[in-house]
């Protein structure tokens, strides 16, 4: 497949294009009629979706060193340079942002980490007078459990597998049955259960999630929890043709959450066992 008018239009107002910028009138009439050049631009688009997804907040500080900056726990030589990167990095700003107000809404917590005197022992601290990482940790994972305590939860269910002959219906139990289809509101929530190719006492678990009326780039970057009543946590993320995978999940009963802005998907407690 040809451009049907080479030369019209240039690499760069393909990518100007792209990005969202103004181009002359007939580069769109182009691209609207152009198969080749459709592809092409289609091509930098995919290619710009992987590159933000490996590259996203590459540069930024870690959650953990963004709540000891809100706790008051850092070095000022430290503090400093977050203070800096806070006044460019929206993203990181509005995180500090939801961690302080947990903490202030939040009369426990408050209580519990008030930044300039934090229980802890002399002997605790190190050489720089600095809180032991581990409470620190402690504390982050109180506010986490808070925010998600207080999003709204919807619970997804489970639509009633394909029809079967009446052989396999008698073999079968549905609570066996791969793969599982699920809905809440306007989500839907495939997951299937494929035995891993390294190990053999586990499995990988792949889902793919569609939202009624929006793209499946859209989704992309959501992050998904995996977890166990043994209190086994994996986190991944949507990817930007709407999967998921955990790569090496072991025989447990299990709750998945899909961890959207308005709300977390739920899928709770379904059994995973090795596949025969």
């Amino acid at each position: 497949m040809e451009c049907r008018q080479p030369g019209a239009v240039r690499e760069e107002e393909l990518l100007a294009y792209l990005a969202g910028e103004s181009v002359r009138p007939a580069v769109v009439q182009h691209i609207a009629s152009c198969e080749h050049c459709a592809a092409q631009l289609a091509t930098y688009r995919r290619l710009e979706l992987a590159l933000t997804s490996t590259l996203y907040r590459w540069d930024c500080p870690s959650s953990e060193v963004l709540g000891e900056y809100q706790l008051g726990l850092l070095s000022n030589e430290v503090a400093t340079a977050v203070k800096m990167h806070l006044g460019m990095c929206v993203l990181c700003a509005a995180e500090v942002a939801a961690l302080t107000e947990f903490l202030a809404n939040d009369p426990l917590l408050v209580e519990r980490t008030p930044a300039p005197s934090i229980s802890v022992s002399p002997v605790a601290r190190n050489h720089r007078g600095a809180v032991p990482a581990q409470d620190v940790h402690h504390i982050l994972d109180q506010v986490r459990d808070r925010a998600s305590a207080g999003a709204r939860r919807i619970v997804a269910v489970l639509l009633p597998p394909q029809p079967r002959l009446a052989y396999q219906r008698e073999m079968v139990q549905a609570e066996t049955l791969w793969p599982r289809r699920y809905t809440a509101e306007d989500f839907s929530i495939s997951i299937q259960v494929e035995r891993g190719s390294q190990r053999r006492n586990v499995v990988q678990l792949i889902g793919f999630v569609t939202r009624k009326g929006a793209s499946l780039d859209a989704l992309q970057g959501t992050p998904v929890r995996l977890s166990a009543s043994s209190e086994s946590v994996q986190t991944q993320t949507i990817d930007e043709l709407g999967n998921f995978v955990f790569a090496s999940v072991a025989p447990a009963a299990y709750t998945l959450e899909l961890q959207f802005p308005e709300g977390i998907v739920l899928i709770d407690q379904f059994q995973v066992a090795l596949q025969e």
